[in-house]
């Protein structure tokens, strides 16, 4: 292992370079969390769960996406840039230049695709990173808010929020096959191999509290599971038999069985959940409006520790040593 981490982070803006550095402490692994109410990066022990350091940032982060074991990319939505922070090394380096309106990425490792909906100019732009370039540009309904990608190889599904819908896009030929209506204020989608789940605020009269599934080959309603107050964002990985939701209206995060698509465990979180992530041990929730990050047992559904962050915690990217 490395015997001293130290994260040196180069920040390119128009008025020339910046050097932002960081010294962290020796050999831990570190979970690394954005903010939206401060432009600031912070890192947290992911053996204590301590915050060990926290750093200002130059703008504020709205999406991130892990593209390798220490590599994240960092867009915001009024930035010009996608840039790539090296969780080992810190150096942060300009990936590519869209111009502002970036909602979210996807990455596909294996086809080395990154999928970036463009709010501003109602797009899905598809980058190929060891083509260093745009290689498809696809028309999509307004204000496209999220990206979910069918682990077959076979279609691309689009979240708009301007006109609630899913746009299908065929994986082989970039073709729009079918766009479809979805609920009210949606705000994130995933396809879990057999139906795209939205999740949204719902219509002003009537806040929502359920996700909802849809065939993507029909764009049928054909599921419904309640849930709390407002869900707003969903996290899947491959490690385990459950997907999560959380409900920033209500507090909560809600464990949903993959097979039966029943609640399986609630837990409350503290106040305005927005963002995230896990491992193979826990799970990792932060909290706007709590400035919180919530550490529980994957296994138990416990919570094992309350983080105080600084004002508007939400991305989280999570780094791992690097072997010597």
């Amino acid at each position: 292992m490395k015997g001293y981490l130290v994260i040196f982070v180069f920040i390119f803006l128009v008025s020339g370079c910046q050097h932002l550095h960081l010294s962290l402490p020796e050999k831990k692994p570190l979970l690394m969390v954005t903010h939206l109410k401060e432009q600031k990066l912070s890192f947290v022990d992911l053996n204590t769960f301590e915050l060990v350091y926290s750093e200002a940032f130059p703008f504020e982060i709205h999406s991130l996406e892990m593209l390798a074991r220490n590599q994240v990319a960092l867009a915001g939505q009024l930035e010009e840039e996608v840039l790539v922070l090296d969780l080992n090394s810190g150096r942060t380096e300009t990936l590519l230049e869209l111009g502002q309106g970036i909602t979210s990425m996807n990455y596909d490792q294996r086809e080395q695709l990154l999928f970036i909906t463009d709010a501003k100019h109602h797009r899905l732009h598809v980058y190929h990173l060891g083509k260093d370039e745009v290689v498809q540009s696809i028309q999509v309904e307004n204000h496209p808010l999220q990206v979910s990608l069918d682990d077959g190889g076979n279609y691309i599904y689009v979240l708009s929020g301007g006109n609630p819908s899913i746009t299908v896009i065929n994986r082989l030929n970039y073709a729009v096959e079918l766009t479809f209506p979805v609920l009210d204020m949606p705000t994130d989608l995933i396809f879990d191999g057999q139906y795209a789940w939205v999740t949204g605020h719902g219509h002003y009269t009537n806040w929502n509290e359920s996700i909802k599934a849809y065939d993507p080959l029909s764009g049928e309603n054909v599921r419904e599971v309640k849930v709390g107050l407002m869900p707003i964002y969903f996290y899947d990985d491959s490690m385990g038999e459950e997907f999560f939701v959380l409900c920033h209206g209500s507090n909560e995060m809600y464990a949903i069985d993959r097979n039966t698509y029943e609640v399986t465990e609630t837990v409350l979180v503290d106040d305005n959940p927005h963002y995230m992530s896990g491992n193979d041990q826990y799970l990792f929730v932060t909290s706007l409006d709590g400035n919180k990050l919530t550490v529980i047992d994957r296994n138990t559904y416990e919570v094992i520790a309350k983080t105080d962050m600084a004002a508007g915690p939400f991305g989280i990217a999570i780094g791992e040593l690097e072997d010597e």
